[in-house]
């Protein structure tokens, strides 16, 4: 019997060996796995963070797995949704794309990476074995995305996030091979996970001010994922035909436009190789409008006060979701602000930084900030188009004109950070450092960087998990703050 496609996605998961990996993609799963542990700290004192860890202290759960930070120890299903929380708070997880051009953005798979942690401390994982699901998870999410044409622009039309249909179903795959399911367990895990996860549109940044629920997204599809693992590994079943059966998600969630052959076929190349590891923590179609801008100010030495009027030209989609004067303008709270061209600009040139210390309450409310987005004007220019397909690489054009009449230009088509001008280990050394190192000294920095680069040689995943912990307080008082 030809199998479904939930039984071609676990056969191909449980096929994948940490032999067939090659050394270039083993560099990049260390390089998103430190990039992500950076971010996750710099969400860890967030307030999603903090309400969530509350509310996994209070419902306890088998100790097999931990929070970040806190070192809270709750069940793999708790520790997935707390670490996927204080990853998401910031916009500043890595991009994946389907080509090394930067063409079809397809998610921030970087977010993965707590679930897997996760799930591999509960299993006593070793570092090959986590290897592998991270680079499982980075390529069948995008199989999906590459199996929809123009995925997120239809699942927009539709009314779902990007999340709704690949999070649950990839997620469930990769848990499944941690749990060391076999085939049919796994595709069992798949269809439970897919037929209850849907999460609406109303979660996106376009239209809507975009609240704290942004950070259930990925974590959320996660939790789901990795449940229904479980209820396989126990043997509830599910329909195998979750893709392709009559109201399946191919039918309901993409009105029929799914290429269900693409799907189930393995791709012929290795899609995590071209991620791209942002500079800044804001909306990655922003990124080349921030580095024009900052080398602007930078080479320059202007001061806010200096400057007369800001003129942006950007990507058609970079304006849509990011850049509307009547939704963008005047963010309202951090969550809108990290997606808004007009705030993360104005802070650009006011602190010469977008990072973790430009999206406090504070920081959003600053009048100066408001006075200075006042002198932004943003319009979409069809030529960047045609650079990036769907904005996802971030071409930007930026013009400075001073309250003296000069004017300064910058153009930046591969922002640092996209994998046509990738980041160095050095560079996300320091993002990492730049994030943790404000809740441990510089041994237990170098502890973690030294571990994740050798992560093949760990016998135990647990040996990471344990050196992200912060030392010296409470973990209930840490989670109160």
């Amino acid at each position: 019997m030809e199998k479904t496609i939930a039984e071609q996605l676990a056969h191909d998961a449980v096929q994948l060996s940490f032999r067939d990996v090659p050394e270039a993609v083993v560099h990049q799963v260390k390089l998103s796995m430190l990039d992500t542990l950076g971010v996750a700290f710099g969400g860890y004192r967030s307030e999603p963070s903090r309400i969530v860890q509350s509310l996994v202290k209070e419902m306890n759960g088998l100790p097999e797995s931990t929070v970040f930070g806190s070192g809270i120890k709750t069940s793999c299903l708790n520790a997935a949704l707390a670490n996927g929380i204080m990853t998401r708070y910031l916009d500043y997880t890595d991009r994946s794309f389907l080509t090394k051009e930067g063409l079809n953005h397809t998610g921030h798979h970087g977010e993965s990476i707590p679930a897997i942690l996760a799930v591999g401390e509960r299993e006593h994982s070793n570092g090959r074995e986590i290897i592998v699901a991270v680079v499982l998870a980075y390529e069948f999410l995008n199989r999906v995305f590459d199996s929809v044409p123009e995925y997120d622009a239809l699942l927009d039309k539709r009314g779902w996030v990007h999340e709704t249909m690949r999070t649950p179903c990839i997620m469930a795959l990769v848990a499944g091979r941690l749990l060391g399911l076999d085939e049919d367990q796994m595709a069992h895990g798949l269809a439970l996970a897919g037929c209850f996860n849907f999460e609406l549109g109303i979660l996106n940044w376009c239209e809507e001010e975009v609240s704290m629920a942004r950070n259930l997204r990925f974590p959320y599809g996660a939790y789901h994922g990795i449940f229904g693992a479980l209820l396989a590994q126990k043997g509830f079943k599910g329909p195998l035909n979750v893709f392709e059966g009559h109201h399946g998600l191919a039918e309901v969630i993409t009105g029929g436009q799914m290429d269900l052959e693409k799907l189930s076929r393995p791709r012929d190349d290795w899609t995590i190789l071209n991620t791209w590891i942002k500079r800044f923590a804001a909306g990655g179609n922003m990124q080349g409008l921030l580095e024009a801008t900052l080398n602007i100010v930078k080479e320059h030495n202007l001061r806010a006060e200096d400057v007369a009027e800001v003129k942006i030209k950007t990507t058609a989609l970079t304006y849509r979701i990011l850049c509307n004067p009547e939704t963008r303008r005047y963010p309202e709270n951090t969550y809108t602000a990290d997606h808004s061209a007009y705030y993360c600009t104005a802070v650009a040139i006011l602190d010469r930084a977008v990072g973790p210390d430009q999206f406090t309450d504070e920081r959003v409310r600053d009048p100066r900030v408001r006075e200075l987005a006042n002198k932004i004007s943003i319009e979409p220019d069809p030529k960047l188009d045609q650079i990036s397909s769907f904005g996802g690489s971030g071409p930007a054009i930026v013009h400075i004109i001073t309250k003296k009449g000069q004017t300064y230009d910058c153009e930046v088509l591969r922002p640092k950070g996209h994998p046509m001008n990738p980041a160095t280990e050095l560079d996300v050394e320091e993002k990492f450092r730049s994030m943790a190192g404000k809740f441990m000294g510089e041994r237990q920095l170098k502890q973690i960087i030294d571990t994740v680069y050798n992560l093949e040689k760990l016998d135990d995943i647990g040996e990471l998990v344990r050196l992200l912990v912060v030392q010296g307080e409470d973990a209930g008082q840490r989670c109160a703050r």
